[in-house]
């Protein structure tokens, strides 16, 4: 099958974690054997328009970057570049689906559909609509262009419900996202030692929820003989203060701020620890939750848009959203009973929900459900 992909953000060599997930669902596409092209939109603070085309494994990608200017030719101009990439194609080896990424791509794909006939899936991703960050002009103009789609996609059950009143009737599937098979590869979680490594990944913002896991951190460590550690991957503008916190409430020396790492760095940094825990106030989905899951950890998060998914009985423990002592207690009880988190069986069960071949399977029989009408 013949594949476009049009992501809402992508990543770039300045932030190669920006979207990574979407690049790495791509690469696991071409890999299932679907033929897979992305047209990725970037502003460029000089350059009018200009394409660049690379290869990510066996994925092409199509780099759009367009100095912003006013009113809708901005739009324009990217509609543009697409039109001329789809005809500057073979017939024979242009696309057979279009696959956007939340819905503010969709507008792209709206026009490739008029022009070229290719129907369209978009699968959601993004909090907004759980955080109420769009107005109601806004929610009319996602409406529309969910309207113009031919299958709706949710990443979780959660994000399906938020959307539904926008979606026209229109069946929603939840198809989640998946794990990168590095999360696999590698051996799973290291043994407790003399200390036990709690590890938390995310953008230190906010919404993540950062200063609720230092303070629940800190109690736990009052409440237990172990030694503990926390750390930290990620970077953001609320890290001089989660440092300062740190500071604060004495634990400084048991949390390392570890600042942006690879996505490898990632992997070998969850096997070194042996339990992940992150309270996010709000997340669609959380793909760091199951990459921990692919290395053998037990997890613990908030009652999100996707915990029913991830935080069963042989995998985690999910707690209300901002609730500081349930945090505090589902840490030291993943402690007390850390020996019954089977780290084998917490990585089967995550391969059978989020491995590669699990999602990219749902998603070719979806295209197929499209392409037949």
């Amino acid at each position: 099958m013949r594949i476009l992909i049009l992501p809402s953000w992508y990543p770039t060599k300045n932030d190669p974690v920006r979207g990574s997930f979407f690049a790495e669902q791509a690469e696991a596409l071409a890999r299932a054997g679907h033929s897979v092209s992305v047209f990725a939109v970037f502003s460029s603070r000089s350059i009018p328009c200009r394409v660049e085309k690379s290869r990510r494994g066996e994925v092409t990608e199509y780099a759009i970057s367009v100095k912003r200017i006013p009113c809708h030719l901005t739009y324009f101009r990217i509609m543009n570049a697409m039109i001329k990439l789809l005809r500057a194609m073979p017939k024979e080896e242009r696309p057979e689906i279009i696959h956007v990424h939340s819905f503010r791509a969709v507008r792209y794909a709206r026009g490739l559909k008029a022009l070229f006939g290719l129907p369209i899936v978009v699968t959601e991703h993004v909090t907004w609509f759980e955080r109420g960050l769009l107005n109601e002009k806004q929610l009319r103009s996602v409406a529309r262009d969910y309207a113009a789609t031919d299958a709706i996609v949710a990443v979780s059950p959660g994000l399906r419900e938020q959307i539904r009143p926008y979606c026209g009737g229109k069946e929603i599937a939840v198809i989640p996202n998946l794990v990168s098979e590095r999360f696999f590869s590698g051996e799973l979680r290291a043994q407790a030692g003399e200390s036990i490594g709690f590890v938390s990944v995310g953008m230190l913002d906010y919404k993540k929820g950062f200063d609720l896991l230092l303070r629940a951190f800190a109690a736990a460590a009052e409440r237990t003989e172990k030694q503990l550690t926390l750390t930290v991957c990620g970077d953001g503008v609320e890290r001089s203060a989660l440092e300062a916190l740190a500071e604060e409430l004495g634990i400084r020396e048991k949390v390392t701020f570890a600042g942006n790492v690879s996505r490898e760095e990632v992997a070998s940094t969850l096997r070194r620890n042996q339990i992940f825990v992150l309270p996010s106030r709000t997340e669609t989905f959380g793909v760091v939750y199951v990459e921990a899951m692919a290395c053998g950890l037990p997890i613990i998060m908030t009652k999100t848009n996707a915990w029913e998914l991830l935080a069963l009985p042989e995998t985690g423990i999910a707690v209300d959203v901002e609730d500081v002592p349930a945090l505090t207690d589902a840490m030291v009880t993943a402690l007390e009973n850390y020996d019954s988190y089977d780290p084998a069986r917490i990585a089967a069960i995550c391969a059978e929900r989020f491995s590669e071949s699990a999602v990219t399977g749902q998603l070719t029989a979806l295209y197929r459900r499209v392409l037949e009408g």
